[in-house]
């Protein structure tokens, strides 16, 4: 009896040193690195676009262009968001859902960036079609952190690289908190993907800016630092709910840089005609004038970058409610656009 006693004890202690081992990692660390170390959740999040040029695009041929991409970025309110006393005038989310992805699918995507979805169970539930759509989100082990989730369909592109780009003081560290200490990890997801038909091949990007100025105003300043260089070797669709409107300084911060020459323009000013689809007139859409004179208000964006043609066919603000009192499926709009690159006529 004693011998087993003791033998206990020895293997409490043991599991206590252990224990007391991978406390102190983790208090050194960090425990983002050490939640990355143990779900094994490390991955690049710098996107190389030294591997393509201009030239080489869609496999060197003489012309080479995108055709019409269909984009949507759409901000659907979190599962959580409605619980309790949280946002009364909002039914839960599965009153909403089955309203969410009809707007989605009604604009046939060939792309879409979400914003403010949670684990797998949400990821699956707005796919939009989940045998012709594929997520790229941060994943760590078993589980998933999809609050900047981006989908592309699969029929048309092929995924050569994806990763996360944190936007934080440290943007190679998953779930690095942001530049306000203990705030809500924000990410940028991109896709390297390539169009099956021709080889057009293009950045796909989709986040999701804190609410909080001091985290949003550096993000502004970083995303522009690291991922403006890319639009001169490949074009760039960048959708998300940025919190920003386009009277801002943080937005001048987002598209140009402190340069006098763009990075990003957004696809709303380039486009021949401007739609929206006001909350309680869902047949009938508004004037030009009148969304540019409310686009201060808007802060869900489609950009575009790269030193190549660009077209936008058609662009809308969809802010529809559903039922007989149009009740609202998110507190944001669906923005889209169908956009065209030509990189060489």
């Amino acid at each position: 009896m004693k011998k087993i006693l003791l033998r206990a004890v020895k293997i409490l202690v043991v599991l206590v040193l252990l224990l007391a081992a991978f406390v102190g990692f983790a208090w050194m660390q960090g425990i983002q690195y050490t939640l990355a170390l143990v779900t094994n959740s490390w991955n690049n999040p710098y996107f190389d676009s030294g591997v393509i040029r201009g030239e080489q695009n869609c496999d060197a041929a003489e012309s080479c262009g995108s055709g019409p991409i269909r984009v949507l970025t759409y901000n659907v309110l979190c599962r959580a968001c409605t619980s309790g006393k949280n946002k009364p005038d909002y039914e839960d989310w599965y009153a909403r859902l089955p309203h969410l992805q009809e707007l989605i699918r009604e604009y046939a995507p060939d792309l879409v960036g979400n914003q403010e979805i949670g684990g797998w169970k949400d990821i699956n539930e707005i796919n939009p079609d989940p045998a012709r759509f594929a997520p790229v989100a941060h994943e760590f082990g078993p589980w998933v952190y999809g609050d900047a989730v981006l989908f592309y369909r699969t029929d048309r592109f092929d995924l050569i690289d994806s990763g996360q780009f944190w936007l934080s003081p440290k943007p190679h560290l998953p779930m690095g908190f942001g530049f306000l200490t203990l705030s809500m990890p924000r990410y940028i997801s991109w896709a390297h993907l390539r169009q099956k038909d021709n080889g057009f091949e293009f950045l796909f990007m989709n986040t999701h800016f804190d609410n909080n100025g001091p985290n949003k105003e550096p993000s502004a300043v970083l995303v522009n630092k690291v991922f403006g260089e890319h639009v001169s070797r490949l074009p760039v669709i960048f959708t998300g709910d940025f919190n920003t409107t386009h009277d801002t300084d943080r937005y001048k911060n987002l598209l140009y840089g402190g340069d006098e020459t763009p990075e990003f323009v957004n696809s709303a000013d380039l486009a021949p005609q401007m739609e929206e689809f006001p909350r309680n007139s869902p047949l009938t859409p508004a004037e030009t004038g009148e969304i540019r004179d409310n686009l201060d208000h808007l802060i869900d964006h489609i950009l575009l970058g790269g030193n190549f043609g660009k077209t936008v066919h058609r662009w809308v603000v969809d802010r529809r409610g559903y039922g007989p009192l149009h009740l609202p499926q998110s507190d944001h709009p669906a923005v889209f656009a169908e956009v065209e690159f030509t990189v060489r006529p």
